[in-house]
Formats: structure tokens, sequence, C-alpha cells
């Protein structure tokens, strides 16, 4: 109790010196060149925000709806500046990607298509492992939530794992574990609509460059790093984490699963249909004209008139803190520009850019500074602020900034310490906790996985620059 006591009181005075700081920046700084009056107004709440989003004091959400009336009731910028993520395409969009989302939980189609995977796999450890990753691959686009699939596909890698009859809190459940991870999380950066944080990062680029980044595109220019970390994690999984004489699946066990969730219902049906349909609809954007904000808000027209989801459900699952954080978020660029920090930060970032000419060292850089940032920021604030601040530097130095947007994306993507990632929370608790798993293996796995996607994305500076974009 002492200890908790003391780590508040430190806390409370970390949240003195952020709003000393935050005023000092705002009030007493004289500006100069290109930081205008309210570019400093700005800067300061900006910094303050920064820091309780780290201190976690209140709720991240309540953070950036804070600093954006701050800049409001400052009279830096307009209100409707302040808070004009809500008002754009991507806010919409992650809006509806959600009720998607419900929908596939509640209908339980990737539970049955999770168990088809048993049917064609080998009925090993080694040939599960492989099912789950490669499941997980096919899944990722049709389902744009990683949350709700390692949530659903834990509770059936618990029941794979009791039926192999790996021993409890041993390398292999562990290893089924990480499979789960590899599948159903780390392929939600592979396809833009596996997970809302896909369309959030790319709505904090530029126009122009969000005009030219389809469904089809995000996935070319991420296949060679995908390949990589998926065929590197999968590797580094199957031969760390293999235990001797694991008995296979009975065909008595697949049987019991696919009598469980009985035949095909009408649910299923509805919305296997719906979320091909957007998939298709995905891929041919840029022929169609038709972008994925409307396909999305259909889709789950179709799914609401048709009673798939209701009112309840979208509530529910729509994760409302989350979504009102990301709108709040989606406008900081356009804060930024307003005032003109976006320009002084590009001249304070000159000198930097001027020693990361090199893309593989600007690469490198970008992703061991994410893997720092992220033991003390969450994955959906790491990627907004840096985002929002590192992409300028791309800018500056001729290449897409779309580059540094997808580096820290993919490299927020650590899991340990357990508390730096939600998800892996999820698959944890889903397999079984403590019970089940050592979280002794964690720490390994996630200095693979740090070496791997820094590897993958030096790998993929070749293909980048073939492509003209670095």
């Amino acid at each position: 109790m002492t200890a908790k006591k003391n780590n508040m009181t430190v806390k409370y005075v970390i949240e003195v010196i952020s709003i000393v700081l935050g005023l000092y920046i705002a009030l007493f700084i004289e500006p100069s060149g290109l930081l205008t009056k309210e570019g400093l107004i700005v800067l300061g709440i900006f910094v303050w925000g920064i820091i309780n989003l780290m201190l976690g004091l209140v709720g991240e959400y309540m953070v950036t709806m804070a600093m954006g009336a701050l800049w409001f009731v400052s009279g830096a910028v307009s209100f409707n500046t302040a808070f004009s993520g809500f008002a754009g395409s991507t806010f919409w969009l992650i809006v509806a990607t959600m009720g998607l989302g419900a929908a596939v939980k509640k209908s339980g189609l990737l539970k049955r298509l999770s168990l088809y995977s048993l049917k064609f796999f080998k009925p090993t450890y080694a040939g599960q492992l492989l099912s789950i990753v490669i499941m997980g691959i096919i899944i990722a686009p049709l389902i744009p939530s990683t949350s709700a699939k390692c949530a659903i596909m834990g509770a059936l890698v618990l029941g794979i794992s009791d039926e192999l009859g790996l021993a409890k809190r041993g390398a292999g459940r562990f290893g089924l574990l990480m499979a789960l991870w590899i599948g159903f999380n780390i392929t939600g950066n592979v396809y833009v609509n596996a997970s809302f944080q896909g369309y959030m990062v790319l709505g904090l680029l530029p126009a122009d460059t969000q005009a030219t980044y389809t469904w089809i595109t995000w996935l070319i220019r991420s296949l060679p790093w995908a390949i990589i970390v998926i065929v590197g994690m999968y590797l580094f999984t199957k031969y760390t984490y293999k235990e001797p004489n694991i008995k296979e699946l009975s065909k008595e066990y697949i049987a019991e699963q696919f009598k469980a969730i009985g035949k095909l219902s009408r649910n299923e049906i509805i919305t296997a249909v719906v979320m091909a349909c957007c998939l298709i609809m995905f891929i041919l954007e840029s022929t169609t004209g038709i972008g994925a904000v409307v396909v999305c808000i259909l889709g789950m027209t179709v799914l609401t008139f048709t009673k798939v989801i209701g009112k309840e459900e979208f509530v529910s699952s729509s994760l409302w803190p989350l979504v009102v954080f990301i709108g709040s978020t989606l406008g900081f660029s356009n804060v930024f520009s307003t005032v003109g920090i976006d320009v002084w930060l590009g001249s304070v970032l000159e000198p930097i850019a001027a020693t990361l000419t090199n893309p593989y060292l600007f690469v490198a850089v970008i992703c061991i500074l994410t893997y720092v940032v992220r033991l003390f920021v969450a994955q959906t604030a790491t990627n907004t602020l840096m985002v929002a601040i590192i992409y300028p530097l791309a800018v500056s130095l001729g290449m897409d900034p779309w580059i540094a947007c997808v580096v820290i994306y993919g490299s927020s993507v650590i899991f340990y310490p357990l508390y730096t990632h939600s998800n892996i929370l999820i698959c944890y608790g889903a397999c079984g906790g403590e019970e089940n798993i050592d979280e002794k293996y964690f720490l390994k796995a996630d200095i693979a996985f740090m070496i791997i996607n820094l590897v993958a994305f030096l790998a993929s500076v070749p293909f980048w620059s073939m492509l003209g974009m670095c």
C-alpha cells in the first residue's frame, strides 16, 4: 500500500511539473521565426498532453479531448480545427470497422472458419502450430478487429493445448500462444483493414499520401516485411518451443468441436457474404472509385438491417473511449499545420535529417526509437504521436511518409513486458493465464521479434527504393 501511495505521489509531482512546463512554453517563450504565439500555445498544451499520456492518471481519451478543448479555449485554433479528426472519413471508417468486427464476433463465423483448419493440417503439435498461423493470415483481412480475433481464437488454442496433452506452463503451450499472436495479431499490420489502427495511422498522413494508398497498395508495399516477420517468427517458435512425446489431436475431438458450434447459422451466412463483398470492394477500390469508408458503412448497414447486430452489440463492441481518443488525435496534424508547427518542426528536425539521409539508417533509428517509446507509452498513443511527429522528417528526406508510418506501426507491436500490449494480455488470458502459460518465455520471444522486425524493415528498403519511395 505504501509503495502504491508513493507511486501516486510521484505521478502527482510530475503532473504539476507538466502543467508548469506547458504554461511556460505557452505563455513565457517569445514567438520567433516560424514559431508563432498560437504555435507556442499549441506546443505547450501538446507537451502537457504527452506527459499525461505517459502518466496514466486519467484515460487517454480524456487527455486528448482536454487538449482539443484547451487549444480552442486558448484561442490558438477554432473548435472545428481542434476536433477536425471527428469530421474526417478516417474516423467514420474506424467506427464502421468496429461495427463489422462486432458482427463477426457475435455470429460465431470466426471460430467456424478456424475449425476448418483442423481438418487440413496434420493433427500434430507442429501441424497445429502452422494451421493457427495460416488461418490467421487468411482470416485477418475479413475481420477488422485483432482483439476479437485473439480473444475468440485464444479459447480454441486453449482447447487444442489440452487435447494435445501439453504440460501446463510448458514450452509447447507458449508456442501455440505465439502462433496465435503471429497469425491473428501481427497480421493486423499486413492488411490496412485488419485492425482499426491501420486506417488510424494512415489517416495521420498528408491527404495526398492517403489518396495513393488503397487496400492493395498497402498490402503490396508491406509484403517484404510481412513475409520475413511471419516466417521468421514462425520458425523461431517452432524450433524454440517444441516439446517431445506430444500426442495428436483425435478425430473425435475435431468432431466434437464442430458439433458444439452446430450447423451454419443465418447470421454466419449473412456475415460471410457481407465480409467477402467488403474484401472484394477493398481490392477493387482503385477500379471502382468507392472508398473503404463507404464500403464499411454499407456493410455495417446491411448487417444492422438484417438484425445480425443490434444497438447493444454495436455499443458494447465499439470501445468508445478508444474511438474518442482516435478521433481527437486524428485532428492533431490539422492543428499543427494551422499554427505552423509542422513547418517549424521540419526546421528543427533538419539537422537530424542531415544525419539520416541513408534510408537504412533512418529505418533503423525509427524502429529502435519506437521500441524505447513503447516501454512507456501505450501502442495506440505511440502510433498517433510518433507518426504525427516523425512523418515530416521522412518528407524532408524525400521519402514517402508512409515509410515512417509503417515502421512505427510495425515496431509498436512489441509485447513485453505484458502491460505494453493489450492484445498480448487477451491472448494470455484466453490461453489460460498464469495457470497454463509461464511468463518467463515472453522476454526471449519479444527480443526475437524486435530483431526479426528490424531485419524485415531493412530488407524492405531496396523494394521501396525500386518503387521510388526512398
